[in-house]
């Protein structure tokens, strides 16, 4: 399956809606979407593992949900239960950048333009994002080199199908 990336600048987002309205466009044309704050992912490799997690747990058929969008932010956010998850990477009302995994065919460009945001991929980059909010302590972060520290988010992407 194919899937694109992308990061977003939004003005503000209205969770309920963005989510329900990437749904029924996903639907109308061919995909699923996975909506997620970007304050919470740690570069492109972070949503691409979660993305490939994601779909190798629904070939395996060990999914912990029932979407693959759903899959990927749970293991986004490393996290093994849909509320849990949605609270560490969700979105939320005061979210302004956005990570995006458009599955399927469609083009994520075309879906920016419905929804009326502007592609922004820095927006992923690890660079000043918190490890601690995602539950990397700072004592685990020192361990590697600046340079490294978003492998850490990598690390707990993959440990979530241990955890399962």
């Amino acid at each position: 399956m194919t899937f694109a990336i992308a990061g977003a600048k939004a003005s503000t987002v209205n969770p309920e809606d963005a989510v329900r309205t990437a749904a029924e466009w996903g639907a109308s044309h061919g995909a699923e979407i996975c909506l997620l704050d970007a304050r919470s992912v740690f570069g492109h490799d972070h949503l691409e593992s979660a993305a490939l997690h994601a779909i190798r747990a629904r070939d395996s058929k060990t999914m912990s949900s029932r979407s693959l969008a759903m899959e990927t932010l749970l293991y986004a956010s490393s996290q093994r239960q849909v509320q849990d998850a949605i609270r560490a990477a969700g979105l939320r009302p005061d979210t302004t950048t956005v990570g995006i995994v458009v599955f399927g065919g469609s083009n994520v460009d075309e879906f920016l333009r419905e929804m009326g945001w502007s592609r922004d991929d820095d927006v992923l980059n690890a660079a000043s994002k918190d490890l601690e909010a995602f539950g990397i302590s700072r004592r685990e972060a020192e361990t590697v080199s600046t340079t490294h520290r978003a492998d850490l988010a990598l690390e707990k992407v993959a440990l979530l199908d241990v955890q399962k």
